[in-house]
């Protein structure tokens, strides 16, 4: 499974999954927005039905004044009235004027419409007609023309306003079902997206996780394999390598010495010239040094102390040897009986040992080297310890420390842990610890 391709896949869903509720909500607001088109029509029908309530609209005052016109006897107050009349007949055009502009075509501006005719012939008769009438003083004709004339237009506009009002309110009523109809079916579909997001993205992350997981399954057996191949391979090599000791100290060996014991016969032969004994005595030491090289080869392949005489024999002869060959003083700390270790784990803690104390004399230029073995609670602990030059920073040792890294993995394979300290000028410390000890 390509991670990587998933998780591009999780970006692109994520984001064109924002995008379109981004998209859903600007268009809801656009829709239910305080000033846009819904709303401005409900509110041009508010104030369409504010403006022509009461029933007849402007027209009242106008009728009032009129009337009030006709009861006066005073010229002034008959100017003023007069006066009163022509303001509220530009108040009721300028008014129609506006809504005519403002409505669309349809229904509604036809009503107004309707309702603008009797409405202008009333402030026409009333300006031209029945304010010149009164103004005279013919009250009688003036009553009469109210009756046969104003009253009947007054009528006809109040009935032709209540069909305005009523359309009016029931357009608004509309418009606001409609605007909450907009808002829930948005809300529905931003919620729907939001959870289609929320789904798509969740299973996205899921099946990622899940790959990972798998994947992280598949590399940790991969490790388990590779460590137990290591670990197999180990087991044979330190096979092989006693089985190869053992044939070089049986049968070299003794064919060794069975040389070594014809040439000292040869040798303890009356002695001839000085040349010949000469050739014989360094036919011997060659004999000696071979002896010996082929038993420092046995022992390095694999120690036969450690599987006759255990671990604890094994780590003193080991400080002894390497004493003796490198000249760098070894303190050794042991237990007083030897500890019951089985062969896998004493081979391993033995091979750390040496590699350890090998480090010691390529890197560490040390003059005395500290090293501990003990059992406490189950648990086997070594600890080398020198005077060296140290290790600048222990964290980050090269990855080409290869002598290290099969450390570590021998001290893994048993179960343990390996760690190394040190500073500067310091000296540098290996602590190999295997809990959970088991005896032969």
């Amino acid at each position: 499974m390509n991670i990587r391709w998933h998780l591009r896949w999780l970006i692109v869903t994520g984001l064109g999954g924002l995008l379109i509720f981004a998209a859903v909500a600007f268009t809801a607001l656009l829709r239910t927005q305080v000033n846009g088109p819904l709303y401005q029509h409900i509110a041009l029908n508010t104030d369409l039905v504010a403006d022509y309530v009461p029933p007849s609209g402007s027209l009242l005052p106008a009728a009032a004044w009129g009337l009030a016109m006709n009861d006066t006897s005073d010229p002034q107050e008959v100017q003023r009235y007069d006066r009163l009349l022509r303001a509220a007949s530009k108040d009721f055009e300028s008014v129609h004027d506006g809504y005519m502009q403002r409505l669309p075509p349809g229904s509604l501006r036809d009503a107004l419409q309707a309702a603008y005719e009797p409405g202008h012939s009333f402030f026409q008769v009333a300006q031209q007609e029945y304010a010149h009438v009164v103004i005279q003083g013919d009250h009688e004709r003036a009553r009469a023309l109210i009756d046969s004339t104003l009253k009947p237009l007054y009528q006809q506009q109040a009935a032709a306003v209540d069909r305005i009002v009523d359309m009016a309110r029931s357009d608004a009523r509309t418009s606001e079902q409609q605007s909450a109809q907009i808002v829930r079916f948005y809300t529905v579909l931003m919620a729907t997206v939001g959870v289609v997001i929320f789904v798509a993205g969740g299973a996205f992350s899921f099946r990622i996780a899940r790959g990972i997981n798998t994947q992280a399954e598949e590399l940790q057996s991969s490790f388990d394999q590779l460590r137990a191949l290591a670990g197999r391979l180990q087991t044979i090599r330190e096979e092989e390598r006693t089985r190869v000791s053992r044939e070089i100290h049986d049968q070299l060996g003794q064919a060794l010495t069975a040389i070594k014991i014809d040439v000292s016969a040869l040798v303890r032969q009356p002695a001839g010239d000085g040349p010949q004994n000469a050739r014989r005595a360094s036919i011997l030491s060659l004999v000696d040094e071979t002896i010996q090289a082929v038993r420092r080869i046995a022992t390095e392949l694999r120690p036969g102390i450690l599987d006759d005489l255990g671990l604890v024999a094994t780590v003193e002869w080991a400080g002894e040897e390497f004493e003796s060959r490198t000249g760098t003083a070894c303190r050794l700390d042991l237990p007083g009986d030897e500890l019951a270790v089985d062969a896998e784990r004493a081979t391993a803690v033995f091979r750390i040992l040496q590699e350890t104390l090998a480090n010691v004399a390529r890197h560490a230029a040390a003059s005395r080297v500290d090293v501990r073995l003990a059992q406490d609670r189950g648990e086997l602990t070594l600890e080398v310890r020198d005077n060296g030059r140290g290790m600048a920073d222990v964290t980050s040792l090269r990855r080409g420390a290869l002598g290290i890294l099969g450390m570590r993995e021998r001290a893994t394979l048993i179960g343990g842990t390996l760690t190394i300290t040190g500073a500067p000028g310091q000296g540098t410390t290996v602590r190999v610890t295997i809990p959970e000890m088991r005896g032969i």
